[in-house]
């Protein structure tokens, strides 16, 4: 009686650890493979989004020409 309850046992434990590795982390692995794209694939877009740039009107600046420094002209050493 303590063979046959042994190979149950061990039969039984075959039986899930096949179907975890054959069923459970095939659907965990696809899930995970999944959800990474979808994350990819939005801050794609939110990258795309932020290299567009936008119409309208363009506003150009020149510094003040208050405090650019003294010029110095250098000589080539030879």
């Amino acid at each position: 009686m303590g063979l046959i309850r042994l190979f149950l046992i061990l039969f039984f434990i075959y039986a899930v650890y096949n179907f975890v590795f054959k069923v459970i982390v095939p659907l965990a692995a696809r899930s995970f493979v999944n959800k990474a794209q979808q994350d990819m694939q939005e801050r794609m877009r939110q990258m795309q989004d932020q290299q567009r740039k936008p119409e309208g009107e363009i506003n150009v600046s020149k510094k003040s020409k208050g405090n650019e420094g003294e010029y110095v002209d250098y000589e080539e050493v030879k």
